[in-house]
């Protein structure tokens, strides 16, 4: 405690309460995955709209184009425009609602996770594809008597406007990352988003057709209203397809995706890795999960392995990935711990067995506090006690 507690207190604890109020320890950590969640917002944001830009005249090239369907300064408006205003709007996002329901993030989690690479790539194949349709769209659609510069000139104007709308229905779609927005939420909490939309659409529309800036942005004749439409459209695509995706994500493509991107990081060089430890961390957390099989039983102060004796093994695996299963030995007090070392919930999914037999009897799971589990162990049961790692 900050104001109560001694100097001896606070140099010892890890954790002062400068006001001497726990509630204090919830608002911090509801602020705490606030940012967190925020700053995973702007990286789903920036990155798949940034690397569209680019792709977008690569793949142009790629595909045959004799024009890049886009300028060098249509793609540098882009990037500064949508970082400092629509960008910038998702970092002062309030929490999403259930944000303290969430188990805590595992130690070492990466803010740039499978989740955030893969709605990168995905988001950035669908801008491409439109960006890059939209610009043949156009120069198939555009009156033959038109010279070859006003012809391109044209397409650009379309493939330009395109990017930009379809950043701002994807800029809506961001404000959940996995909740939809199909929803009344969508309307609340933050106004500052659908401030900056809008002077991102209007800027869009008075580089249009403002004289000089035209000429500027390479837009001399501005774009039909056949254009306008199109580009609508593939706005309102962009934001049902990411909607869909977000249902999908979970029971869908992760179980895919996970498999995909863990191949391709362990077998990619270490200098292109975030943390080139990690695969020896994650080794040495594969062997200890793995440890905890045979005739060994917990330390019940600091929770770490120790040998068994005879008869029955003390710790057996169970079908959780994380979790373990424990026969508290009579007499012997065990403390349950998972391989991360945190002690969150136990369950109790079996009986005392009867005198003199050597089984099991199972029962329905029983939820137990920490407090319940302490006396559970210090009363030597020979339940069965499985922890699960939250």
């Amino acid at each position: 405690m900050g104001i109560t507690g001694t100097e001896v207190s606070k140099e010892a604890a890890k954790m002062v309460l400068a006001d001497d109020n726990f509630a204090t320890i919830v608002i911090a950590v509801r602020e705490g995955r606030r940012v967190w969640d925020n700053l995973r917002k702007l990286l789903i944001f920036n990155l798949p709209v940034n690397f569209a830009q680019g792709f977008s005249i690569w793949w142009g090239y790629v595909v045959g184009f004799e024009q890049a369907p886009l300028t060098a300064i249509q793609v540098l408006y882009v990037n500064m425009v949508t970082a400092c205003t629509m960008g910038m709007s998702l970092a002062v996002e309030p929490a999403e609602p259930g944000v303290m329901n969430k188990p805590p993030r595992r130690i070492g989690k990466r803010l740039l996770g499978k989740l955030v690479l893969w709605r990168c790539v995905f988001v950035c194949v669908i801008l491409v594809i439109l960006v890059l349709g939209m610009y043949e769209w156009a120069l198939s659609t555009v009156p033959e008597e038109y010279s070859a510069d006003k012809k391109v000139n044209l397409a650009r104007a379309e493939a330009f406007n395109v990017l930009v709308f379809c950043e701002i229905g994807y800029c809506l779609t961001t404000r959940f990352i996995k909740m939809s927005t199909f929803h009344p939420r969508v309307f609340k909490g933050n106004y500052v988003i659908f401030l900056t939309m809008a002077l991102t659409a209007g800027m869009q529309v008075f580089i249009t057709y403002v004289p000089g800036f035209q000429w500027f942005f390479n837009m001399p004749d501005g774009i039909a209203p056949i254009s306008w439409a199109r580009v609508f459209v593939c706005m309102v695509v962009v934001y049902i397809v990411v909607e869909i995706e977000k249902r999908l994500v979970d029971p869908v493509m992760m179980p895919i995706i996970r498999p995909c991107f863990g191949f391709i990081y362990r077998h990619s060089p270490k200098f292109f890795k975030m943390d080139a430890d990690e695969d020896e961390h994650d080794q040495k957390s594969r062997v200890r999960r793995q440890s905890l099989t045979g005739s060994q039983t917990m330390d019940s102060n600091c929770g770490t392995p120790t040998a068994g004796g005879g008869g029955a093994p003390a710790l057996q695996r169970t079908s959780a990935t994380y979790g373990v299963a424990v026969h508290t030995a009579a007499g012997g007090p065990t403390a349950v711990r998972t391989a991360s070392g945190r002690l969150t919930e136990l369950t109790t999914t079996g009986a005392a067995p009867a005198p003199g037999e050597g089984k099991v009897v199972n029962t329905p799971d029983v939820k137990l506090t920490l407090e319940d589990a302490a006396k559970l162990q210090r009363s030597g049961s020979a339940k069965k006690v499985a922890l699960a790692d939250q």
